[in-house]
């Protein structure tokens, strides 16, 4: 059903009170069509109707455009529409309708669009002990709660022998991760390749300038420490780590696929039992040979282990940042005030679910228990500023001014205001200065027999009762207007005796 039959029927059940799902079902077509055509009047109908056959006309120049879709592959129907426009002035042919049009060849010739093909060539296979390639992966888990776990693992793979490892864990891997991640795998194949294949990933390097490869500080201590190579990736060049991407992909959906996750330490387990029954000992679908059995003439080159830390005492280094605190594991670490303006650097070292933080050449600082979550702080009560000195020392300056006389309203008044105690402080002060020691004596007196604990209320009391040690007049232009002489109201003393309650 097409054209203005399609639209007249479309029309005459809308007048007749027909909805456009009834429409569409009455007249079996989709309700995309019904919705289209529902509000369209004969006259927007006509113009949309003369655009669909506007593609008839392109059929003049159908062996142009297949000539162009040849020799340009990646030309889209819009450059087509515009090429149209420059060479052969067709102006009104709109880019809608040349799309259908350059769809309609592409699909009766055959014409594909696609990108620029990428030539592929095999890589001859390398020595054995040359290198073991490295990469991460990623997968959902179902867990035995019924909730969903994300899981993180590293993956290696013997480029010669083809034969794997991998380490699962639930938090993002951080550089300290993958070097321990690493030792574990050097310790499972009993041996060190003389070269590493990465991703440029930010836990390896941090910044690669046209071959000028800075490593992040532990990897290249690690890098350093194992005399070993590492050859880190360009974008998009699968020739170089071909092997450990298809390990990766190999992983996921013939191990992790329909597992349940109940832990790490049982995931590892598992993938350990299933290197032995499958991973390691299946005949390789390009070498054609078992891994595992490659391996054994394999081993023989890799180089020795060396004696090195790498279980979970891992010493790394951390800036330390201006409000005294580390970063470790996305949780941040409070140290004691003062040590950023001492050391701008830190070590840190994991052990037994505490993090020790001690300075560069080991003298200990603080340690903290290890957060199992993210975006944490995770601080010490004797890391916070303490202001009992001050407040202390503030208290005495004020008790030592008015003769020790006043010591019991001092205190209760930096118990009952301790926020505002300073302030409070430093206002009676003042009021020392302006009415002298004996007046705010007095005032505190009757403050006190009042219970009211507060210094405004001695102030307001000496404004109203004494007068100022010395007064200070300013030459100062007299103004007659009386509309700006303002009087300060003034407040009985029975005020603030009803304030405190009454005495006798």
């Amino acid at each position: 059903m097409k054209g203005f039959k399609m639209y007249k029927q479309i029309q005459q059940l809308k007048e007749i009170g027909f909805t456009r799902s009834r429409a569409a079902k009455q007249l079996n077509i989709n309700r995309e069509t019904v919705t289209r055509y529902w509000n369209l009047t004969a006259d927007e109908f006509a113009i949309q109707l003369y655009s669909i056959n506007r593609e008839l006309l392109l059929s003049k120049y159908e062996e142009i455009i297949i000539s162009w879709l040849r020799q340009y592959p990646t030309m889209t129907a819009a450059q087509v529409c515009d090429w149209l426009k420059e060479h052969y002035g067709e102006e009104y042919i709109k880019e809608r309708t040349v799309s259908r049009y350059v769809k309609g060849l592409r699909d009766k010739y055959n014409l594909k669009k696609s990108n620029h093909p990428r030539d592929y060539e095999a890589v001859e296979e390398l020595p054995m002990g040359q290198q073991l390639q490295v990469d991460f992966g990623e997968k959902w888990m179902q867990s035995i709660d019924g909730g969903r776990v994300k899981v993180r693992f590293a993956a290696f793979v013997l480029a010669h022998a083809r034969y794997k490892w991998a380490f699962f864990q639930t938090r993002a891997f951080t550089t300290s991760d993958l070097v321990r991640s690493c030792h574990e795998c050097f310790r499972y194949m009993g041996g060190m390749p003389l070269e590493l294949v990465f991703d440029q990933d930010s836990i390896v390097s941090v910044s690669e300038n046209y071959g000028d490869i800075i490593h992040t500080f532990e990897f290249e201590k690690f890098r350093q420490e194992c005399n070993l190579k590492v050859y880190l990736c360009r974008a998009a060049d699968p020739e170089s780590k071909g092997k450990i991407e298809n390990v990766v992909k190999y992983i996921k959906y013939n191990f992790l696929e329909n597992r349940l996750f109940a832990d790490e330490d049982i995931l590892n387990n598992s993938f350990l039992n299933w290197l032995d029954r499958t991973g390691n000992a299946k005949t390789h679908g390009t070498t054609k040979k078992i891994p595992a059995k490659v391996f054994e003439d394999e081993r023989e080159h890799l180089s020795p282990l060396l004696d090195i830390r790498s279980n979970s005492d891992v010493t790394i280094y951390r800036n330390v940042r201006k409000d005294n605190t580390i970063v470790y594991d996305s949780n941040r670490y409070s140290l004691p005030l003062g040590t950023y303006n001492k050391q701008k650097e830190v070590s840190i070292e994991a052990k037994s679910e505490r993090l020790i933080i001690m300075t560069v050449f080991g003298e200990f600082i603080c340690e903290h228990p290890i957060a199992t979550g993210r975006g944490q702080l995770i601080k010490s009560t004797s890391h916070s500023r303490d202001v009992t000195d001050s407040m202390d020392k503030a208290q005495n300056t004020v008790d030592a001014l008015l003769l020790f006389k006043a010591t019991d309203f001092l205190q209760t008044i930096r118990t009952e205001k301790a926020r505002y105690a300073r302030d409070q402080f430093r206002l009676l002060q003042t009021l020392c200065d302006k009415y002298g020691i004996d007046d705010v004596l007095n005032a505190i007196k009757y403050c006190e027999v009042s219970k009211l604990y507060g210094i405004t209320y001695v102030k307001d009391f000496l404004e109203h009762s004494a007068k100022p040690k010395q007064v200070i007049v300013l030459n100062a232009i007299p103004v007659s207007n009386s509309k700006y002489h303002v009087t300060t109201e003034k407040r009985s003393l029975d005020v603030y005796a009803k304030a405190g309650g009454s005495h006798e």
